[in-house]
């Protein structure tokens, strides 16, 4: 293993608790690319891939959104996924260790989750990946990505240095064309979203055109993403994603009360 990933590994298992706050707290970054999955998706995916999954809270509200679907979750990360398959593994839900190359994860996927994944790929790196994602796709299988804006990165370096990760790529709309090219889809969906500024962040959205689909009318307002944390979404009965309570107590539960020290008011 090379010096590069052995670094990103460590970074990531270093980060954990901030990865377990964000899913107990709730994370305005999160809401607003959940906005975008849930309009992008197939309406029925049976599999489901989340690149850079850390420690599976968004493979777990995928497998409450679909839960006849399959969900993998993919990471890097020892320690993250070893919180991954005890807070969240299931029969539905499982968990791959490695980085996606052509070969380590097999069948075809309905959805392809990226979420803050694809610009902390390195570029030399990127031709892999996209044989990799392009070995993976269902005929009617989307990609959906999120990531933050080069003037977000930017305003980073500037003010928040500590916050830049081993690798912070600028992504752009033509880096998602040559995705799209590589992987021979189609980009369907580029576009500046605002979670704490506006403009600092971007969601992209890529798949193969298997026919026409009626127009779903939805209200994609970024204004109420705070409003969602606190009241979250509801399908039929059951809440895509408990309230807060429940989910600090899942952590408690499953992990022990010494592995989170957030706010606990």
């Amino acid at each position: 293993m090379n010096e590069s990933v052995q670094k990103i590994k460590a970074y990531y298992d270093a980060h954990v608790e901030g990865k377990l706050h964000g899913f107990v707290e709730g994370n305005e970054r999160v809401e607003c690319a959940w906005m975008t999955i849930e309009q992008w998706a197939p309406s029925c995916p049976k599999r489901i891939l989340e690149i850079g999954c850390g420690i599976g809270d968004i493979c777990w509200r995928l497998s409450r959104r679909w839960p006849g679907s399959e969900v993998v979750g993919l990471d890097v990360s020892p320690k993250s996924l070893e919180i991954a398959r005890k807070l969240f593994g299931s029969p539905q839900v499982s968990f791959c260790e490695g980085l996606l190359v052509k070969g380590h994860v097999s069948g075809q996927f309905d959805l392809i989750v990226l979420m803050d994944v694809y610009e902390h790929i390195e570029v030399e790196g990127r031709t892999s990946l996209h044989e990799a994602l392009k070995s993976l796709l269902s005929d009617g299988c989307r990609i959906v990505l999120s990531f933050p804006t080069p003037r977000h990165l930017a305003w980073l370096r500037r003010n928040c240095p500590d916050r830049i990760q081993p690798v912070d790529e600028d992504i752009a709309a033509d880096a998602m064309m040559a995705l799209a090219r590589d992987t021979e889809t189609e980009l369907l969906l580029y576009k500046e979203v605002g979670v704490w500024h506006e403009g600092d962040y971007a969601h992209a959205v890529l798949g193969r055109q298997t026919g026409w689909t009626a127009v779903s009318r939805t209200n994609t307002s970024q204004s109420g993403i705070r409003e969602r944390i606190q009241r979250w979404f509801v399908r039929g009965t059951k809440p895509i994603v408990l309230p807060r309570s429940e989910r600090l107590a899942m952590v408690y539960e499953r992990l022990g009360p010494e592995c989170y020290r957030g706010d606990n008011s």
